[in-house]
């Protein structure tokens, strides 16, 4: 990945965070790593663990950020939020799936759209 390619998710994930904290989510952990992959952001809405994929983009010649989610991707969002889960406390709790599709600008990285998709995968 490129230095300017990680920048520009660091500032996605970090313009999401933003957004959910001022949205009253509690975050639990941010790049939560395993042997499946990284889930951007897990946060807690009441008694509901959220999984956040976070797409960001600065532009739209290869289409917008919500439209990068292939189906091998929410395949492996779906093993991650599984693997998760059973790993989190013995609590039982209620979880969905989450995409945040972040927009900047191309050359200041400063946000100009945030869309929050609920639940993005069908149980």
């Amino acid at each position: 990945m490129t230095r300017r390619r990680r920048q520009v998710g660091l500032a996605g994930e970090n313009a999401a965070r933003i957004y959910l904290e001022n949205q009253g989510y509690q975050i639990v952990e941010t790049n939560y790593q395993c042997q499946l992959g990284e889930i951007d952001i897990i946060a807690r809405e009441n008694n509901t663990i959220v999984i956040v994929e976070v797409r960001t983009r600065t532009g739209l010649a290869f289409g917008g950020p919500e439209e990068s989610i292939t189906a091998e991707k929410a395949r492996r969002l779906h093993r991650l939020a599984l693997l998760y889960l059973k790993s989190a406390s013995g609590v039982e709790r209620p979880c969905r799936i989450d995409l945040i599709a972040v927009m900047l600008n191309k050359d200041t990285h400063e946000l100009e759209k945030l869309n929050h998709i609920r639940g993005i995968l069908a149980g």
